[in-house]
Formats: C-alpha cells, sequence, structure tokens
C-alpha cells in the first residue's frame, strides 16, 4: 500500500510540474456567458499557453469547445479544440474576425471596419460580426466589396470601376447610388 501512495503521489506531482510549465497565464473571473443554444454561467479561470486562451469552467471541469460566449460586452468563439478563436475564422457558413491583438480585447469578435495588413486593404463586417460582400452602404457612403472566393473575398475595392460606377482611393462610390 505504501508503494501505491508514492506513485500517485509522484504523478501528482509531475502533474502539477506540467502544469506549471504550460500555463502561462491564469485569470480568474465569474459572469454570465450566452451560447447561441443556451445562457449560462461561468465559473472558473481563462488560462494561456503556448496554443492561446482557454476558458476552464470549474463547474464542470471542461473547456467550452465550438460555442459562442458574451463577456463583458464582448463576443468571443471558442474552436473546437477550446481555444479562442483569433484573427479571421469561417463560423457556420460565415466569415467573422476576432482581434488578434494581445490585451483586454483580444479575441473579441470586431464589428465594423477591419483593416488587413497583409492584403493592405479594408474588409467590413456588419452588425452581428459577419463579412460583407457586394454594395453596401456605410456611413451614407456605398462601398464595394469583393463577392468571389478568390483569396480576396470581402476586400473593399479602390481606385476602379465596379458595376459601371467608379470607386476612389477611400473605397466610395463617386456616384449617387
Amino acid at each position: 500500500m505504501k508503494n501505491i501512495s508514492r506513485r500517485g503521489l509522484m504523478l501528482h506531482g509531475a502533474a502539477a510540474a506540467v502544469s506549471l510549465f504550460l500555463f502561462i497565464a491564469i485569470v480568474p473571473f465569474n459572469s454570465f456567458a450566452h451560447t447561441k443554444d443556451e445562457s449560462i454561467y461561468l465559473s472558473g479561470a481563462w488560462i494561456k499557453d503556448e496554443v492561446g486562451w482557454r476558458f476552464f469552467n470549474q463547474w464542470n471541469s471542461a473547456y467550452p469547445a465550438g460555442k459562442w460566449a458574451e463577456y463583458q460586452s464582448h463576443s468571443y468563439y471558442f474552436m473546437d479544440n477550446g481555444y479562442m478563436a483569433t484573427s479571421w475564422r469561417f463560423i457556420n457558413d460565415n466569415w467573422y474576425y476576432f482581434n488578434p491583438n494581445q490585451g483586454k480585447e483580444e479575441g473579441a469578435m470586431v464589428t465594423g471596419w477591419v483593416y488587413d495588413s497583409d492584403l493592405c486593404g479594408w474588409f467590413y463586417t456588419n452588425q452581428i460580426g459577419i463579412m460583407v460582400t457586394g454594395w453596401h452602404k456605410i456611413d451614407g457612403f456605398w462601398y464595394y466589396f469583393n463577392p468571389k472566393s478568390n483569396g480576396l473575398l470581402g476586400l473593399m475595392a479602390v481606385n476602379q470601376f465596379v458595376d459601371g460606377s467608379y470607386v476612389d482611393a477611400n473605397g466610395r462610390m463617386n456616384e449617387v447610388r
């Protein structure tokens, strides 16, 4: 019996050491979170490791996966592997953009204008976070966003004619539509 106890202590000690090594940050919080299916109360901690952020729910000892959550007026999405989404993600047949920058709003779904430094261009997500395509009137101006899945889906057109209308360097159509 003594030998089994020692092994148990050794395993627990090893697990604690691995946990200490892997977890860079643990931020506890309690919050109501709304998923697409239900409203749940989360109590636990945000955990960051070398892959990204996850939320450990103390009530069921699990990470939410494939779920939306609302926290402090921001929408977050937890991917199937339990990690919080960042950058562009294709979810339920729509593209969403999640803040990739470290800080208070890391992982928060973005609504409105999104600048892509790799493509040196602008995208727009509507009030529920979905990337728009085609013609859209935003703040009184018409803009055109690429509707083709050619690697530039949703990119705002600039300095060109689209459907017989010219869009300027700011992406605004120069005629009344």
